[in-house]
């Protein structure tokens, strides 16, 4: 896997600035206990790891891919007080899923300039090196709006500076958040050297309501945005084994120079805003598959970025369970009693987590009771799979 490969780990107590306000779900706690758990199992310390300190991105890396009049929005905003109620609904702002909130443009910026340091690391580094942004992954945000808890796509803006660099190159991102990456399918959708492969809920059932399979792109770039709508509840062992088939035939046809990969955990069973079958242990087991595919069928660049996960310790302990992994470092049981402590004095909403790796007890009933749902659900996964072989995979050039 990550065996004697650098890893570049951005980070900044400056994140905390990228903050909707109390109550949301987006909260910046996310990324204070995943450092946290990080640190506890001395993984910040491993010798193949480097923390590297992100700078904002500047106007002209943003502008690559958001437009001119919501740029100059977001600094107007950004300059106002006692902005808790105000609303602009015509860039997605406003009391719901984008609060505005003070000096809001330059958070996103430094959240855009911390995914253009893991790609400057990639590319500084060329073969064999890694990146990891957990801060990163917000893939909802649109060329001129917010949207989704986004309000810059660093996604986009991260591929976009890849290709400034290397025009040349061919991205491959994969999104395996349980929401559409809608912002970053829809932003490269006519283009043939930036492949979308997103794993997500069935927009159906799930905000943002997109990414079916019908979705393939357009003019240039038809037959490059590719999705993988799941059923809601969908087990975990149905959900791994649909990746382990899917992601090397694309890659393989593929052959990406570069590919960024977004980690949102969100597809947890305990997740409050989704509903999937996914377990901490499963999380694990995406990221081994991710890592052993990248060295045998491409470039062997991987820039991995964060995403959604609104369950506290489960973004903590899958996000810990990636950086690991990146490591090649064995991490397990128990739990650090001082993260257990920290997690309980700051978050204490739910019972903390007795595993790293956990299980879902439920569906594994389940799976006794009722073999049926496990035997439609990989039908229905089947059907998916057979048609991305015989129609997707084939329009790759």
């Amino acid at each position: 896997m990550g065996e004697n490969k650098p890893v570049g780990f951005i980070y900044t107590e400056d994140y905390n600035k990228y903050n909707f306000g109390e109550g949301h779900p987006l909260t910046p706690l996310r990324i204070e206990m995943t450092y946290h758990l990080m640190e506890q199992y001395g993984l910040l310390d491993n010798p193949n790891l480097k923390i590297l300190q992100p700078q904002k991105a500047t106007e002209e890396q943003v502008l690559r891919v958001h437009e001119p009049q919501y740029i100059n929005k977001l600094k107007e905003i950004s300059q106002m007080e006692n902005t808790r109620y105000l609303a602009f609904p015509e860039f997605g702002l406003g009391p719901g899923d984008n609060p505005v909130f003070p000096y809001m443009y330059d958070a996103a910026l430094m959240v855009c300039g911390a995914s253009i340091k893991a790609a400057d690391y990639l590319m500084e580094n060329e073969d064999h090196v890694r990146a990891q942004n957990i801060v990163g992954g917000l893939h909802h945000a649109m060329p001129d709006m917010a949207s989704g808890f986004c309000i810059l796509n660093d996604v986009a803006v991260a591929i976009a500076y890849i290709k400034s660099k290397r025009p040349d190159s061919k991205v491959l991102y994969v999104d395996i958040d349980c929401h559409h990456g809608d912002g970053v399918q829809w932003i490269f959708y006519d283009r043939p050297d930036v492949l979308t492969l997103s794993f997500h809920q069935d927009g159906k059932s799930l905000f943002p309501g997109t990414g079916f399979l019908k979705e393939t792109g357009k003019g240039d770039g038809k037959g490059y945005a590719l999705n993988f709508p799941f059923l809601p509840r969908t087990p975990a062992n149905v959900y791994v084994s649909t990746f382990r088939e899917i992601l090397p035939a694309i890659m393989s046809a593929y052959e990406p120079d570069y590919i960024v990969f977004q980690t949102g955990v969100d597809t947890h069973f305990t997740d409050p805003l989704t509903q999937m079958g996914l377990t901490t242990s499963a999380h694990e087991k995406l990221f081994k598959i991710m890592l052993d595919t990248v060295s045998k069928y491409s470039a062997d660049n991987l820039l991995v970025l964060g995403g959604g996960g609104y369950n506290i310790d489960v973004v903590a302990r899958s996000w810990t369970l990636f950086l690991a992994c990146l490591l090649d470092e064995d991490i397990g049981e128990p739990l650090p009693d001082k993260w257990l402590s920290y997690l309980k004095k700051k978050w204490d909403e739910h019972p903390p987590p007795e595993k790293l790796r956990d299980r879902y007890p439920y569906m594994e009933r389940r799976r006794l009771k009722d073999p049926y749902f496990f035997d439609e659900m990989q039908i229905y996964c089947d059907k998916i799979i057979d048609k991305f072989y015989s129609k997707l995979i084939p329009n790759i050039k």
